[in-house]
C-alpha cells in the first residue's frame, strides 16, 4: 500500500483484450505509480491520445466542518482533530505534452477476482498505445 495516482480514460479510448461484461473502460478509476512520483493526483488520457494532469490546491476546512473536531471526546491534541482539515480544490487541467515513456495502469475487478494491468506508451506527449500485461 502507498501513494498512487488515478488515471481516467475518455469515452472513445479503447483497451485491447478488455474483459467483457464488466465496468465500462471510461467508468474505471485506474491506478498508476509510474508517471511521476505519486502524489494522489489525477491524470486523463483523451480520445485523441493526449495526457492531461489535474492541477489543484488545498484550502483549510474550519474545525466545525471536520468529521471529528467538534466531538466532545476529541481535543486539539488528538490526531483525529486534524482529519478532514484540508479540502482539495480543482484548478483545471494541463497538457503533459512533454511526457515520454511507459507506465502501467492497474485495476482490481471484484467480478474477475484478478488485477488487470496494461502498459501505456507515450512518445513526446502522444499516446502510442496500450498493451495488456495480465
Amino acid at each position: 500500500m502507498g501513494l498512487f495516482d488515478t488515471v481516467e480514460l475518455y469515452d472513445d479510448v479503447t483497451l485491447p483484450e478488455y474483459p467483457e461484461g464488466i465496468t465500462p473502460v471510461e467508468d474505471v478509476d485506474w491506478q498508476t505509480k509510474g508517471i511521476n512520483r505519486p502524489t494522489m493526483t489525477t491524470f486523463r488520457i483523451t480520445a485523441d491520445g493526449r495526457l492531461l494532469e489535474e492541477k489543484w490546491h488545498t484550502e483549510a476546512v474550519p474545525p466545525e466542518d471536520r468529521p471529528y473536531a467538534s466531538r466532545d471526546d476529541v481535543d486539539e491534541d488528538d490526531f483525529r482533530y486534524m482529519a478532514g482539515s484540508l479540502n482539495r480544490v480543482h484548478d483545471g487541467w494541463i497538457e503533459r505534452d512533454d511526457y515520454h515513456g511507459r507506465f502501467k495502469l492497474t485495476h482490481s475487478f471484484e467480478d474477475l477476482e484478478t488485477l488487470v494491468t496494461y502498459q501505456v506508451t507515450f512518445t513526446h506527449g502522444q499516446l502510442e498505445g496500450f498493451e495488456r500485461l495480465r
